[in-house]
Formats: C-alpha cells, sequence, structure tokens
C-alpha cells in the first residue's frame, strides 16, 4: 500500500505540473494508501515493543506465561495441559512451541487464538523440558495390545524420503523405538482439496464462457485502437484467475503430502510436515484419549487424534481436524494408538496444590 500511494502522489503531482494546472485533487487520493502502508510497517515494531513484556518459565509443576498484550496477563499449564504440542522450527534451531489453541465465535465470523512459546532460540531444546514436564502426570493403568508388541520386534515403516528420515530420526530421544511410520495417501489429499474448492470448478468454468463470449464480440463492435474492450474484459479475467488459483491448491496439498510423515513411538504418537518449515506435532498418552477413526475404503481413511472443532460462519462450516489423515490401515494403526491411549489419574481433591493451581 505504502507503494501504491507514493507512485498515486507522484504520478498526480507529475501529472499536474505537466499539464500546468493550478490544483488538482487526483494526488490527494494516493494519501490514504500512503498513511495505511505506514501504519503496517508500524507492525512489526509494536510487537518488538510487545515482547520486551513476556516472559517463559518452565518449573518442576508448571508452565508459566507472562505479559502479551496484555502485561498482568499470566497463563498456567500444568502436565495434564500438556499432552498436545505443536512445534515450529525454522532455520538456526528458533521457533515457537503452541501449548494451547481457541476457537472463538461472536456470532457472525470465527478467531483462532494459539498461545504458547513464540520466537523462542532452541525450541527443540525447550520442547524436550516441556515433553519431560508432561511425562510426570499419573497415568491409568493400561493393557498391551498384542499388534503393539508385534511391531515392538519388527516396527512397520514404510519407505520414507532422506529428508523426512532423517527428521525423524531426528526427533527420537535416546531411549525411544520407533513402532509405525508412513506418509499419507497423496491422492486422499487431492481428493480432500477438491472437494473443499468444489464451487470453483463452476466458478471457473463460468468464467471462462463469459470471457470467451465477451472478448470477440467487444473487439467487434470497437473501433481501432480503442482500450476499452481491455478495461472490459478485467472482470472476467479476474474471476477467472481466482476459479484458476482456488482449483490449484488441491494439487498444492497433494504436493505437501508427500512432506508429511505420521509415527507411533514407544512413548507418544506424531506428525512431521517438511514443506515449509518444520512442523512437529506431538501426542502424549493422554493427549490420545480422543482419538477417532473414520475408515474410507480399502482399509484407507483417517485417524484424528484431537477433537473435531467446527465452527460455524455465514461464510459455511469450516471443520479443523488434526491428526493421521489419509494413510492406510488405519485399523492397525488405531489398535497401535489403543496402547498409548492412557486417561490421567483422577486428582484427589485433598492434594490442596493441584486444587490451589487449578482455581487460579
Amino acid at each position: 500500500m505504502l507503494v501504491i500511494g507514493l507512485l498515486w502522489i507522484v504520478g498526480g503531482i507529475a501529472r499536474t505540473l505537466l499539464h500546468g494546472l493550478d490544483f488538482d485533487f487526483l494526488p490527494l487520493i494516493g494519501v490514504p494508501f500512503l498513511l495505511g502502508g505506514v501504519l503496517g510497517l508500524r507492525a512489526p515494531s509494536r510487537l518488538e515493543e510487545e515482547a520486551r513484556f513476556v516472559v517463559y518459565a518452565i518449573t518442576s509443576e508448571r508452565v508459566i506465561l507472562l505479559g502479551g498484550d496484555d502485561p498482568e496477563t499470566i497463563r498456567l499449564y500444568r502436565p495434564v495441559q500438556l499432552q498436545q504440542i505443536e512445534r515450529t522450527e525454522h532455520a538456526g534451531g528458533w521457533g515457537d512451541l503452541i501449548l494451547e489453541t481457541e476457537h472463538e465465535y461472536d456470532g457472525d465470523s470465527y478467531t483462532t487464538n494459539r498461545y504458547g512459546m513464540l520466537g523462542i532460540a532452541g525450541v527443540r531444546r525447550v520442547h524436550g523440558l516441556i515433553a519431560a514436564l508432561a511425562a510426570t502426570l499419573p497415568l491409568a493403568p493400561n493393557t498391551p495390545h498384542a499388534s503393539f508388541q508385534r511391531c515392538l520386534i519388527t516396527p512397520d515403516i514404510g519407505p520414507l524420503p532422506h529428508k523426512l528420515r532423517q527428521a525423524l530420526r531426528a526427533e527420537m530421544a535416546p531411549d525411544e523405538r520407533l513402532v509405525w511410520a508412513a506418509q499419507p495417501i497423496p491422492n486422499s489429499y487431492l481428493k480432500r482439496g477438491l472437494v473443499a474448492q468444489s464451487f470453483f470448478i463452476v466458478w471457473t468454468l463460468f468464467s471462462l464462457v463469459l470471457t470467451g463470449f465477451m472478448a470477440p464480440a467487444m473487439w467487434a463492435t470497437t473501433r481501432p485502437g480503442d482500450i476499452a474492450p481491455v478495461v472490459l474484459l478485467c472482470g472476467p479475467l479476474l474471476f477467472l484467475w481466482i476459479g484458476v488459483y482456488h482449483l490449484y491448491q488441491p494439487f498444492k496439498m497433494r504436493k505437501a503430502a508427500l512432506s508429511v510423515v505420521h509415527a507411533i513411538t514407544t512413548a507418544r504418537a506424531l506428525t512431521i510436515d517438511a514443506s515449509g518449515p518444520l512442523i512437529t506435532r506431538t501426542y502424549a498418552p493422554a493427549g490420545l484419549v480422543h482419538a477417532d477413526c473414520i475408515g474410507g475404503r480399502n482399509d484407507s481413511g483417517d485417524l484424528l487424534l484431537e477433537p473435531a472443532s467446527e465452527v460455524i460462519s455465514r461464510s459455511g462450516n469450516l471443520l479443523q481436524r488434526y491428526g493421521f489423515l489419509g494413510i492406510d490401515e488405519v485399523r492397525h494403526v488405531e489398535r497401535l494408538i489403543g496402547h498409548l491411549k492412557q486417561t490421567p489419574v483422577r486428582p484427589s481433591f485433598l492434594d490442596k496444590n493441584w486444587y490451589s493451581d487449578n482455581a487460579l
């Protein structure tokens, strides 16, 4: 917006000088764009100022987040709330740890708020400290599944690209063993994307027909050198570009599926996405209590590891789904998850420390 505003003002002033006009309102139209661009460029400095009043801490009992938008805000996370963590790791080892995601609906639209440790150095080491704290949660005993024991003897690992194999190896702790690992079925992502963008199939066809119908008719009824046809065609061409862009997204999703690996270890379930910055979602045993299997054809389907949150707005329903999406032998993987899935032991109300912390 800053560049557009500057070009508009400079162009308007040049036009005024070249034509010898006394005063012209045209350059003033670029002032709002210029101010909007300046305010946009100031946003990073405001975020930097807010970061000076943010403190993250890990104790033997909980994770503490101090500050943020409101300097007096304090968010506390005990082990029971640290069973699902998303880590984004950039080059250089810095990144984000998302500990909580909230979906708020105000009657018109929804807002997704994500809380955690943002922009921290050594994010993998900090993730290990939080995982160790999460492992202190007392869990109810669980009966091992025979399929899990068989996979311990012979791990069920499909062929993986070298980059994903390295990322998975780097994620494993010294005392952690890999039980199962596989990539999603790429065509499942393609089908899911086509269903989500099905409206733009009709949109694109309509825009294509409209463009093909208007172009010959307008060129035939205008004089040579007239730019009116080009101006009038901008609308249909814009609609066509929007449709093509949305129809490309399912193929982009299919390509992204080739950079995803799902895995189950002796301690957790995890998903690694290496299509951009390395994103790792980990699920400790108590974070798997919401696992839900949605089977498809040929024993393929989705294994949701988090509750699916449906947010309703005027633009339609949005379903947030996380877990092992588009995998083969989904029932077998569900049995493996069943071995790890454990509920926390119910805390005693006589435990004054637990009660006082949660009362906050």
